[in-house]
């Protein structure tokens, strides 16, 4: 299980490294400014026009609450050191991901989702990680979420619009061990926080 999800994030990754690309085209555009023309092209009779706005209106916004979510991810958690931090956004995709350090361990905690909470490519990977859930591995609560322990020692959270946080460490590889060695870092982590922006915003 851990190397499908760890696979579909590569996939992601590669779909964000694409899109990358393709953003350079807005270099310098305001997106949130979009969100004051919409109406006018509704008014005018231009829906084309109007569906654009709003489409480049949602992205600003999504980057927006991705930002409000990256706070979050903290320097320090549990002894754990913030060493390295991401965030990706392309065509509603968003990816957090950052890197912590402890007694010579290094765990990756990755937020995969929609911020806007919307379906299409997230839907499906929050529905694969539904899917995960049902499957073999450990079940567990994390701030009253929905969670699993994958045999090989990934803990994935279900968060409220469908998206799902990660801790990972290759250090450790069975459940008991993951729990063990990255427990304190997953139960101090602000994951509460994190559903609540996205969820209630």
């Amino acid at each position: 299980m851990k190397r499908t999800i760890q696979g579909l994030i590569v996939i992601a990754l590669g779909a964000l490294a694409f899109g990358k690309a393709g953003a350079q085209l807005q270099v310098g555009g305001d997106l949130l400014s979009n969100c004051g023309q919409i109406d006018g092209h509704r008014d005018a009779g231009n829906l084309p026009q109007a569906r654009e706005a709003a489409r480049l209106c949602l992205q600003g916004l999504d980057q927006l609450l991705e930002g409000e979510v990256g706070q979050y991810f903290l320097m320090e958690v549990a002894g754990w050191v913030r060493t390295s931090f991401e965030q990706n956004s392309v065509m509603g995709f968003n990816n957090t991901t950052a890197e912590y350090q402890k007694n010579g361990n290094t765990a990756m905690v990755s937020l995969t989702g929609d911020a806007g909470g919307g379906g299409g490519l997230l839907g499906a990977f929050g529905g694969l990680a539904s899917l995960g859930m049902m499957q073999a591995g450990q079940q567990v609560t994390v701030a009253g979420l929905s969670a699993v322990v994958t045999p090989d020692g990934m803990i994935i959270v279900t968060l409220g619009n469908g998206a799902f946080l990660s801790f990972s460490c290759s250090a450790f590889t069975t459940a008991a061990a993951a729990l063990a060695g990255i427990g304190d870092l997953v139960d101090a982590f602000p994951v509460a926080q994190v559903n609540e922006t996205l969820v209630d915003g």
